[in-house]
């Protein structure tokens, strides 16, 4: 016979409170038969630690890490990138500023296992040929139950056993019974065997096999008792201390000492006597006011053995159930990637769990709670509960515990509840603005932290805010070194754009010769987006002087530019400066900018500018107005196609308003649609056609009037459309009722609709005349 040992390396994780790394691995011993057949094996876990004694702000990352690799011999050289990640967080953990003093933070490392809650409470090592035995552990007492689903667990930590035991329905049933009959007896027991469904619900194929046995229904039943028992907890914790720092002259005096010369009852009379200066009113007043908070800790810590003991219980309990809320939580994560189980859960009011148990400080509990929100933060109903909750209030403290896992998942968090406008402004409020800036040193957040600020930033009152943090020089200095084609690039000019928009943000951004640096980079590159940046900051009065000296440098680049965009801005920025200032007919004389000007303004220009003449933004208007104005007169041919198309927007707009009145009192009065006003396209191209007897340019005014026998003058001409048009026959009309009324009017409007430029008019109103109402349109 012959035995050797086989080593297999694990996980690489920082120590909780030294500078040192700890170094996870597993030793196997085997023992060969004769035949060279395994005959016996165990395995162990085992735990290097690896304390970095000379690291300090200033070391080398990276040659420690390679260092470290080189001489330990559990960590794969390919993990090299790992441990300098591992130690670079180590270089950099500190105390966090983001609120006052340091929670009492759980020592248990962020990458902690699930299974090691209960890895200590069974010494013995499991193997697939006593499964049955572990089977029957189930059956017996409290104790054995435990350790029979330990060792069971044992087996489903390595992946390779987990389809071997989902094929065994014995077992499986066994654990779920054992569970939904006995959690609330025992959190060791409970967290054990939510550790081995665990197991399988990081494996997609797997899933079927937790819902069939309801396993993520109990998960929510577990977690829905323990918070229950948590408040349960810490009220009989409160109940404790309260009865021990009662005063004795406050405690109830028995029916025996209630006598009238009893000294403490004159005591007790005198110390209700109001002391000298102080009236009832002001005593009441008094009372109402809190305690200092130094004087409520001192109240809270423990001041007696009994509650010292009562107060370590207390912490013990918590450990173990943050431990099962962990797991519970995370295999709900799990098995929620399908949408119909996630809906499941939410109905299940998860989303108020989650919350409630922010106020944890387990830092294994927090990441998965944090996770689990953000993926449900995706929803708008489940956004809306948390906001309910003032779940935003809950977060600033996971931002301090220097965890870069949580604080990834926490700022993804906030991330997506950034969408809403109300939680930026708490965002604001709670003050995560000043939090982000410190942040944006560390460049694993920098993506995530720079969306954030865009969002928060599209708020004007918030723009403001960016000059009371640093976060304005990091992003000068950022658009100066960063590359184009970096990922984060367009996030980090948006966000310039928005607080550039700012006039102290853009007096801050053009300090310090940063300034210089931007318009040398935007010029050089020929960066459009840059030199947007440029355009938003020369918007302010304080800071256009800053531009005057860039002017001839962008008079002389416009000729020779290729890039339109880049054009569009230095145009633009341009267009912002004070050229009056400056000797601008000399330098337009020596760049021969009016030539350019000249070249680039082609004849395309004028049909823009028509199609932008209804645009919905009235400044567009305007400005299209303006510039026509000024084309009519230069170019009298395009005043014909201005006129005209002012005629078909006006003409649509009236129509519409016409048919929708007309639908609506006809649709209130008539049973049956089919006898609505039938549907008229008077925009037609006749009234355009050259052959018409209806002229634009005509200097006659042309009415449109009634033929009716009620109009005022009955003998006028019919209407064109009534005796040559091809769309509207008498047969479809809707026959005119003896009394006329205003459905009549509008009916005998669409009948004889005629319309007519005004020449002397020069707002050219259209008039519709009826018989009982006239109404006119701009």
């Amino acid at each position: 016979m012959s035995s050797f040992k086989r080593v297999k390396s694990g996980s690489i994780d920082v120590h909780p409170n030294e500078t040192a790394l700890i170094v996870n691995y597993e030793v196997e011993a085997i023992i060969l038969g004769e035949a060279e057949n395994p005959v016996l094996s165990d395995k162990k876990n085992c735990q290097k630690i690896i304390r970095l004694k000379s690291l300090n702000k200033n070391s080398d990352c990276a040659a420690l890490a390679r260092e470290v690799v080189t001489k330990c011999s559990l960590i794969h050289p390919s993990k090299v990138g790992d441990v300098e990640h591992l130690i670079y967080f180590l270089q950099s953990r500190k105390e966090n500023a983001f609120t006052d003093g340091m929670l009492n933070v759980s020592a248990t490392c962020g990458s902690e296992s699930p299974h090691s809650a209960s890895a200590t409470q069974c010494n013995e090592k499991a193997t697939f040929a006593n499964l049955e035995q572990y089977v029957e552990l189930l059956y017996e007492d409290l104790n054995d139950k435990v350790k029979g689903a330990s060792l069971i667990m044992q087996l489903s930590r390595d992946n390779d056993n987990l389809e071997e035991l989902a094929r065994n329905e014995g077992v499986l049933s066994a654990l779920a019974r054992v569970l939904r009959e006995d959690y609330k007896r025992s959190l060791d027991l409970s967290t054990t065997i939510v550790s081995i469904f665990h197991s399988f619900s990081q494996f997609s194929q797997f899933h079927p096999l937790i819902l069939q046995y309801k396993i993520g229904s109990l998960s929510i039943g577990i977690v829905e008792f323990e918070l229950q028992r948590y408040t349960q907890w810490k009220s009989e914790l409160t109940f404790t201390r309260g009865r021990e720092t009662v005063p004795a002259s406050r405690l109830p005096v028995p029916k025996s000492a209630r006598t009238g010369g009893q000294p403490g009852s004159a005591d007790r009379r005198r110390s209700s006597t109001p002391s000298p200066g102080v009236n009832s009113s002001d005593r009441k007043r008094l009372s109402l006011i809190p305690a200092p908070k130094t004087a409520i800790a001192t109240q809270r810590c423990p001041s007696t053995p009994d509650e010292e003991s009562a107060h370590k219980k207390f912490n013990a309990m918590v450990t173990k159930q943050d431990r099962l809320l962990r797991v519970n939580f995370s295999l709900l994560l799990n098995i929620a990637e399908n949408l119909k189980v996630e809906d499941k859960i939410r109905k299940r009011n998860v989303v108020a769990m989650l919350v409630q148990c922010l106020d944890r400080c387990t830092l294994p509990l927090l990441c998965v709670i944090a996770k689990f929100l953000t993926k449900l933060s995706i929803r708008v109903e489940n956004k809306d509960e948390m906001a309910n909750l003032n779940v935003i209030e809950k977060l600033p403290k996971l931002l301090q515990l220097n965890n870069f896992e949580l604080e990834n998942a926490t700022l993804t968090l906030l991330f997506n509840l950034t969408f809403d406008v109300s939680l930026r402004d708490k965002m604001v409020k709670v003050g995560f603005l000043q939090k982000l800036a410190s942040l944006l040193n560390d460049e694993r957040h920098l993506s995530i932290i720079l969306k954030i600020l865009y969002h928060l930033s599209m708020d004007d009152r918030v723009k403001a805010m960016f000059t009371f943090t640093n976060c304005l020089q990091k992003l000068i200095k950022m658009l100066i070194s960063y590359d184009p084609k970096c990922d984060d690039y367009l996030t980090l000019v948006a966000l310039s754009m928005n607080v550039a928009l700012n006039q102290r943000c853009a007096e801050t951004m053009c300090d310090n010769g940063n300034l210089e640096h931007l318009k040398q980079r935007a010029l050089a590159y020929q960066d459009s987006l840059l030199m947007k940046v440029l355009r938003n900051l020369s918007t302010h009065d304080t800071t256009k002087k800053y531009f005057l000296a860039f002017a001839e440098d962008l008079l002389q680049i416009l000729p020779t530019c290729q890039n339109d965009d880049f054009l569009l801005e230095s145009t633009g920025t341009l267009a912002n400066l004070p050229l009056h200032e400056i000797n601008i007919d000399e330098l337009v004389r020596k760049h021969s900018t009016l030539e350019w000007l000249q070249s680039n303004l082609a004849a395309d220009a004028v049909d823009y500018l028509i199609d932008l003449m209804n645009d919905k933004n009235l400044q567009i208007r305007r400005v299209c107005d303006a510039c026509i104005d000024l084309i009519k007169e230069e170019d009298p041919e395009y005043e014909e196609r201005v006129k005209a198309e002012k005629f078909q927007s006006h003409n649509a707009h009236w129509l519409a308003m016409v048919e929708n009145k007309a639908l609506e009192t006809s649709l209130s009065s008539l049973s049956d649609y089919r006898e609505a006003i039938p549907h008229y396209d008077l925009n037609q191209s006749l009234l355009l056609q050259t052959g018409s007897h209806v002229s634009l340019n005509n200097a006659e005014d042309i009415e449109i009037i009634s033929n009716n026998t009620h109009s005022e003058n009955g003998s006028r001409p019919l209407s064109r459309y009534d005796s040559e048009g091809d769309d509207i026959s008498e047969s479809l009309i809707i026959p005119r009722p003896k009394t006329v009324n205003n459905d009549d009017a509008v009916r005998n409007a669409l009948r004889n609709l005629v319309i007519a430029d005004d020449p002397g008019d020069t707002h050219h109103y259209f008039h519709i005349e009826t018989p009982s109402t006239q109404v006119s349109m701009n």
